[in-house]
């Protein structure tokens, strides 16, 4: 046992040391566990599975009960019996008016081990939820992630927008001041209007998704929160072999296999007898010769209960327990193949982005420099306004790109890290 706690531990310590986020997202990660109902939910299912397990073992414990009865009886038997030669006496069985009051104990001696299945499905129900739990944390865990750093590449790609927005306006003005000299067009204004408003457009759009992601990761946490990082610095070093044992979900796939046979177990062992001991000590009336008189009485004895025939639920769900069982297997066996694609398609997309955010950046460099070649040939009349709005884009569409890739190689990074159950908050 000690073998298997120091195991779990380099387990979890190795997975808490894998991945890490930084304090403002710990807190965020921290919060919705704290608010998010489902998890909520799952804690509370939780306290009942506990409570079951109390219930399963309380068969162990005697039932104790108090009654209290009384009945009315007419006809009742009854005799003469003559007591002299002119005179009989009426004797009767039992009275019109019976009265019944004891206390009576049921102990169960040996149920032939149907209350300890009991148990063991109860406390295997119990772990599936606690597993549960943990699958739902880690998506929880997983989805902050994804809202977090998508509000940072909105607010980063707002910034880049109010560049493009200022480089424009500053360009108008040139071109205003060219067409009070008589060295520009009106169309070419009208032109700069044009790219000015589209800007101004995907700023919206970029400022609109960006409130739709802040009121997200207010239903999540249950608070308002901005956020003031502005890095993309989910740190996560993959392995290069998928370890399912430490899936959240592959361990939940594995309590649900557990709680299966339980149930199995506890089916089977429906079938098999009870041995209890019966009690009772009481006060009733009816004892000759004063059938009215209250008297003391009391008993005790062994019942044993064989189960023979109840129209077929035993072996029926012994079978459907079975059935179960296989269920759950086959739904691990989905699960794992799943996870499987899902790591792989994680991995090519984790590879693909950071060799596009390496490539991303000649092409910035580039491009820029594209840009400024251009606006310097734009003002000295050599180049035309068509020119300087293709260098612009090219750039804007360069630093989008690679802003682009940076996000999404985190979010790749933060499902590997939740694929394999690498635990990246601390609590």
């Amino acid at each position: 046992m000690k073998k298997i706690i120091l195991l779990l531990t380099i387990i979890s310590i190795s997975m808490a040391s894998n991945a890490q986020v930084n304090s403002e997202l710990n807190q965020l990660i921290l919060k919705s566990f704290s608010y998010f109902p489902r998890l909520q939910e799952l804690n509370k299912t939780s306290e009942i599975n506990e409570l079951r397990i109390d219930v399963a073992q309380s068969n162990y414990l005697p039932i104790i009960n108090g009654v209290g009865t009384y009945s009315y009886v007419t006809p009742i038997g009854q005799t003469s019996f003559p007591i002299s030669p002119t005179e009989s006496k009426v004797i009767k069985f039992q009275p019109n008016n019976n009265y019944n009051v004891n206390v009576g104990l049921v102990q169960p001696i040996w149920d032939f081990g149907k209350t300890k299945a009991q148990i063991e499905k109860a406390k295997a129900e119990l772990l599936v939820t606690k597993q549960n739990t943990e699958a739902a944390k880690m998506q929880v865990a997983a989805q902050i992630v994804s809202v977090y750093y998508s509000m940072i590449y909105l607010q980063k790609a707002i910034h880049l927008q109010d560049t493009m927005i200022s480089f424009y306006e500053k360009n108008k003005q040139i071109i205003e001041g060219k067409i009070r000299q008589g060295d520009a067009l009106t169309i070419d204004l009208a032109n700069i209007n044009n790219s000015l408003d589209q800007e101004k457009n995907r700023k919206l759009e970029f400022r609109r998704q960006f409130e739709r992601q802040a009121a997200l990761l207010t239903y999540t946490t249950g608070q308002s929160t901005s956020i003031t990082n502005n890095d993309f610095d989910f740190q996560f070093v993959a392995t290069s072999d998928l370890n399912s044992s430490t899936n959240p979900d592959i361990l939940a796939a594995n309590q649900r296999i557990e709680s299966a046979k339980a149930d199995e177990v506890a089916a089977l062992r429906g079938r098999l007898p009870n041995l209890s001991f019966q009690a009772a000590a009481g006060m009733r009336n009816g004892y000759q010769p004063n059938i009215d008189e209250m008297r003391f009485n009391y008993l005790a004895g062994l019942t044993l209960n064989v189960p023979i025939f109840q129209g077929h639920r035993l072996s029926l769900n012994s079978t459907m327990a079975k059935k179960t069982a296989e269920l759950s297997q086959l739904s691990k066996t989905n699960l794992e193949a799943t996870l499987v694609k899902d790591w792989q398609s994680a991995q090519i997309d984790l590879t693909t982005y950071e060799s596009q955010i390496k490539n991303a950046e000649s092409q910035i460099a580039a491009s820029r420099e594209a840009l400024r070649l251009t606006q310097v040939r734009y003002n000295k009349g050599v180049a035309t306004y068509l020119d300087l709005i293709y260098a612009s884009s090219n750039f804007q569409r360069s630093l989008l790109n690679q802003l682009q890739y940076t996000y999404q190689a985190t979010l790749a990074k933060a499902e590997l890290a939740r694929l394999q159950g690498s635990k990246f908050w601390q609590e």
